[in-house]
């Protein structure tokens, strides 16, 4: 899913767009498996029990095998798909959020410096935490778990250069 075109300003272009690194959706995929599992194997065995209390118990096992998949497995999905790191030729962009949205953004004239952490996990598996700092009252903008955070350091350095490149060209002096 692209980021959306109506959050663009006029003739920007959007050179990198991702989410957070797969990893995030290993958990809640592998939750979803393990509760519908052990959801379905306790309705299985207390529906074959003469017990007098056998559909109220069903019914709370399965209320409570959908309150653990959407706590652990469906609002964590959602989080991840609905977390969007933009990069345009205009500025940086983070966005998170479905119905209660969040969102930071820092023009590339601002970026200061970029710089990111990987532990030797992370290195492996080819992600990190990334931090720009820019020169505005909002500070700094940390990205977690951006993929191949080491190529989007260097593609926000380039943007940053052209863009002070193209503003000199321009004598917009920003």
């Amino acid at each position: 899913m692209g980021y959306p075109d109506d959050q663009l300003a006029r003739g920007e272009q959007v050179k990198l767009h991702s989410h957070p690194h797969w990893k995030e959706a290993v958990g809640p995929v592998l939750w979803f498996v393990v509760f519908l599992l052990i959801g379905a194997i306790a309705v299985y065995y207390t529906a074959g029990t003469d017990w007098s209390v056998k559909t109220w118990l069903i019914l709370t096992e399965v209320v409570a095998t959908i309150g653990l998949l959407v706590w652990l497995s469906v609002i964590p999905w959602i989080k991840w798909q609905t977390t969007h790191y933009v990069i345009t030729d205009q500025r940086v962009m983070w966005r998170t959020g479905m119905v209660t949205r969040e969102s930071r953004h820092i023009p590339l004239v601002r970026v200061n410096t970029v710089s990111y952490t990987q532990s030797i996990s992370e290195r492996i598996f080819g992600y990190g935490d990334l931090k720009i700092d820019s020169a505005t009252d909002d500070g700094e903008i940390e990205l977690t778990d951006v993929p191949k955070v080491d190529k989007v350091k260097a593609v926000i350095y380039q943007l940053a250069e052209d863009d002070r490149n193209r503003r000199a060209q321009a004598g917009d002096g920003t």
